[in-house]
């Protein structure tokens, strides 16, 4: 049975507008890669994000297994990637990537062309917190691509999907 406040917190945290990102991570377990609003940061000594994803999520064991990601944070023009990699389209996990351009980081990790920055890491610890696994994962490698200064971001906020003008 559910928690009896379960519907007004997930309610309450509608009303809070948050960034949109594209989790990617590549590795011996595969590739795999999901849309996320429940990223923060942590700390900038050492660069550190949290990530908190519900256990059920399939990428939960492979980033288990590869232990390595690419935090994409998204544009306003990339509200697609987002739809795709939250499964909201009926294209398959595979082809989720065939719609879009990727590139490597130098950590080898999936980032998508366009987005607003690229945060690469390893993940430094994980915890399971009610129906989530909460992961911490330390940042070593970060593209700030030039041309998007001025563009605004995707954002999420009364589930669905807006830009900030």
């Amino acid at each position: 049975m559910p928690h009896p406040l379960q519907q007004p917190f997930r309610n309450a945290m509608s009303a809070c507008a948050g960034g949109v990102h594209v989790i990617t991570t590549d590795g011996e377990a595969g590739r795999y890669g999901i849309t996320m609003t429940a990223v923060a940061p942590v700390t900038d000594e050492p660069p550190t994000l949290m990530l908190c994803i519900n256990k059920q999520a399939g990428i939960v064991p492979v980033l288990l297994q590869n232990r390595a990601l690419c935090a994409n944070v998204l544009a306003a023009g990339q509200q697609d990637v987002a739809e795709h990699f939250a499964g909201l389209t009926a294209l398959s996990h595979e082809e989720r990537f065939a719609y879009h351009i990727w590139h490597r980081g130098r950590l080898g990790q999936l980032q998508v062309e366009g987005a607003l920055a690229h945060l690469h890491g390893r993940i430094a610890a994980q915890n399971e917190v009610g129906t989530h696994w909460v992961f911490m994962a330390e940042i070593d490698e970060i593209a700030l691509p030039p041309h998007t200064a001025d563009t605004p971001p995707l954002v999420y906020f009364r589930r669905r999907f807006a830009t900030l003008a």
